[in-house]
């Protein structure tokens, strides 16, 4: 067979080539970097691809001048025609040897090599690496409702089979010891108090006064243990002294929450044990707990400690102080918006291509080519001053794969590109005063569309809109340069998409009840309308994670000289304003003239910019943006060398969730996937539903479970036995053993 070096711009691809492959091309040209080409390209005597179109885009790709190709004379037309086919379906008939490859990938890894190269995706890889998950009798995130009255009693310990649960405190270097009883811990996954006084939000809870720790008896019994603190208040044993703020803020929305859906309160009704204490009472709880961690973590290996952005404050001293070593955060996309009294929903982007112009002190140099503890110039929202031109300040780092739309916002001559999660400072301009705006809003499950005055005396239009309406987010579709506009895109986005236009609040100069609204949205497919409404957003260039407005938002002055915050994607052209660098330290602000979005497949970075928190973008100012293991030996990682920091899961659905933190079980196998081997111990000191339980009977390993709340241990429990169908041996505080069958005996 001969072969010859041939320049790309002679070789054709065939205009009807059947196969699609663009999502292969970026593996083929990481393959060509590595192996270089193996296999010629299969062209026909006029120059046309026969066989190798995905080689041939890879090598465009990697900017080669010239490949190796082959060039098949012998071959008749239809020959050629059905050798396209042929090429590409005899490789889809292969299949792997499952008990063989993950030996060979095995080895590969223990050789350090990047298995990255080799086509699979990380995902892929865990799964090779570690093994499929074992299937039990229910879905893992199935969780069972707790039983009226706690059978589990504080210092109760549960064997359930190869894995125990403690009722005890965390705290508590006895409690952690009876619990591992000698064993040995391996890896760290578990999911702390955030202290950050997570509420029930349900009519049980607000109707019994839990909706916060409003009540210090309460507080008081679930801080020691004892879970039924919410039954005492139902039953009058303790006093309820009155709503607090945010209680105050949901009656206002919701006044039917005033009155409990059940007469019996559930584990989900009560507030969080030890999520409402002061700072030093936190403080302590935290160097206990990591402490305890630390003392039964073997040196090198992993831990997960899920928390949110308030903790990154308080987590790292006392992790460091333990000798756990703070390595990197994984940031956990919900890929749902979550309801949080923060400007900003709980999901993560903050990212910029490589070759965005970042100034220093010394110049401008590429986002791709910064490092940790590089300086960067900065800007104070406060002062409107551009700062740090002499000694700059320090930035952390980050980088990722996406694949996803950039937005591109252009300021005058200036222009920057940003993934659409990115965060700006804006103002509104003059413009806006005379502007309508078309939205889209939800409540819950619900959803409708609207119209209103983008900009008003009062500030904007929509923020006073969704409170008035009581919704819980709203995102701006399109702005309008008139109300007669504005009136005819609200038709018709409500018809394409068939979400109503209905106000819910009842009026009545138009004789609207609440029966009446209750009775549109009876009558429609809530579904299938979240649905049409994520279509809607995306066809707008909106993102379902980032709303323009929240509902805590709505108590908030907004005026033309005062800044907010807005991600990339809720960028409006004309009405906002972005802050520019005119020289020295002085900055204007300027109108964005335009937003163009483009899809991008490729590396994006981030810039965390000391004290500040923005960086100067290709002449634009912009905003920036816990795993580790116990230090003492080699870090062990199990996992392929492709993984990336950002898990895309979706969380549990709220209405079927039983813990107020409940997490998806796929967020536990990953770590254990990544970090620990395959009978090896696991440990989580707050076990809540039990999430860490199922992921280590699925994969083989053997879980280690405090949980201070006796009905959250009966959780655990039933869960179990209704995962694996086995028996659980309750052994109480004094040695005696009982089997799970006889305590749960009519709670089924």
């Amino acid at each position: 067979m001969k072969v010859e070096l041939r320049p790309l711009s002679e070789i054709k691809p065939y205009p009807n080539n059947p196969r699609v492959n663009d999502d292969a091309v970026a593996a083929v040209a990481a393959s060509l970097r590595e192996f270089g080409f193996r296999q010629p390209i299969v062209v026909d005597a006029d120059g046309v691809i026969i066989c190798g179109h995905t080689r041939y885009k890879a090598a465009l790709k990697l900017g080669l001048e010239k490949a190796p190709v082959h060039v098949a004379k012998d071959l008749s037309p239809e020959q050629i025609k059905a050798y396209r086919i042929a090429d590409n379906q005899t490789a889809s008939l292969a299949d792997w040897d499952y008990d063989l490859l993950p030996i060979e990938l095995g080895e590969l890894q223990t050789a350090n090599y990047d298995l990255g190269l080799l086509g699979f995706d990380q995902d892929e890889l865990a799964k090779l690496l570690s093994g499929e998950l074992q299937e039990g009798l229910t879905d893992p995130d199935d969780v069972p409702a707790p039983p009226d009255e706690a059978i589990t009693q504080p210092g109760d310990l549960w064997i359930l089979g190869e894995h125990r649960l403690l009722c005890g405190d965390s705290s508590k270097p006895e409690d952690v010891d009876r619990l591992l009883d000698g064993a040995v811990i391996h890896l760290v996954n578990t999911d702390p108090p955030y202290n950050v006084r997570l509420e029930p939000r349900s009519n049980n809870a607000i109707a019994a006064g839990l909706s916060s720790f409003s009540n210090d008896a309460a507080a008081k019994k679930l801080k020691a243990g004892q879970g039924n603190a919410a039954f005492d208040i139902a039953r009058g044993k303790i006093k309820v002294p009155g709503t607090m703020h945010h209680q105050g803020l949901d009656l206002a929305r919701h006044p039917e929450k005033s009155k409990p859906t059940g007469k019996k309160l559930r584990a989900k009704d009560r507030p969080l044990a030890n999520d409402f204490v002061t700072d030093g009472e936190f403080d302590r709880l935290l160097d206990a707990w990591f402490g305890n961690l630390s003392r039964v973590l073997l040196p090198g290996r992993s831990f997960y400690v899920w928390g949110g952005y308030a903790n990154l404050g308080n987590y790292p001293p006392f992790l460091k102080k333990h000798g756990l070593y703070f390595s990197q955060g994984i940031v956990w996309d919900k890929q749902h918006p979550v309801l949080t009294r923060k400007d900003f929903m709980g999901c993560f982007e903050l990212c910029q291509p490589p070759d965005t112009r970042v100034l220093t002190p010394s110049g401008t140099t590429s986002l791709g080519a910064l490092h940790d503890n590089d300086r960067v110039v900065s800007y104070s929202r406060h002062n409107n001053l551009v700062l740090g031109l002499r000694e700059g300040f320090a930035v952390r780092k980050g980088e990722r794969d996406y694949d996803g739309p950039l937005y591109g916002v252009r300021v005058g001559a200036h222009e920057t590109w940003t993934t659409e999660g990115h965060i700006w400072s804006v103002r509104t301009t003059p413009a806006a005063k005379d502007k309508w705006c078309v939205y889209l809003m939800c409540d819950r499950n619900r959803w409708r569309v609207g119209r209103t005055k983008f900009f008003t005396t009062w500030g904007l239009g929509l923020k006073q809109r969704l409170g008035k309406e009581g919704g819980e987010f709203a995102w701006v579709l399109q702005v309008c340069n008139s109300r007669v506009y504005s009136s005819t895109l609200e038709q018709i986005v409500s018809v394409q998409y068939g979400i109503p236009t209905t106000f819910w609040t009842p009026a009545r100069s138009t004789l609207r009840t609440r029966s009446m609204i209750d009775q549109i949205y009876d009558a429609l497919d809530l579904d299938q309308m979240e649905r049409s409404a994520r279509a809607c957003l995306a066809a707008f260039g909106r993102n379902v994670h980032y709303p323009f407005v929240a509902y805590s938002q709505t108590r908030h002055k907004y005026s033309h000289r005062v800044s907010m915050l807005q991600r990339s994607c809720n960028l409006l052209p004309e009405v906002m304003a972005v802050p520019v660098p005119t020289g020295g330290m002085a900055v204007e602000w300027r109108p964005i003239a335009s937003i163009d979005v483009q899809p991008y497949r490729g590396r994006v970075h981030s810039l965390e910019v000391d004290k500040y928190s923005h960086y100067l973008a290709d002449g634009i100012v912009t905003h920036n943006c816990f795993y580790g293991w116990k230090e003492g030996a080699g870090h062990d990682f199990f996992g392929p060398n492709n993984a990336l920091d950002l898990w895309h899961v979706k969380k549990v659905n709220p209405q079927n969730m039983v813990h107020l933190t409940e997490k998806p079980v796929e967020l536990a196998t990953r770590a254990m996937q990544f970090s620990s081997r395959a009978g090896e111990n696991v440990i989580d000191l707050f076990g809540g539903s039990g999430s860490t339980l199922i992921a280590a009977e699925q994969t083989g390993r053997r879980a280690f479970l405090m949980e201070l709340d006796p009905l959250y241990c009966d959780v655990i429990c039933e869960r179990w036995y209704k995962f694996t169908g086995k028996e659980a041996i309750r052994v109480d505080s004094q040695g005696n053993q009982t089997p799970r069958s006889s305590l749960f005996a009519g709670q089924a």
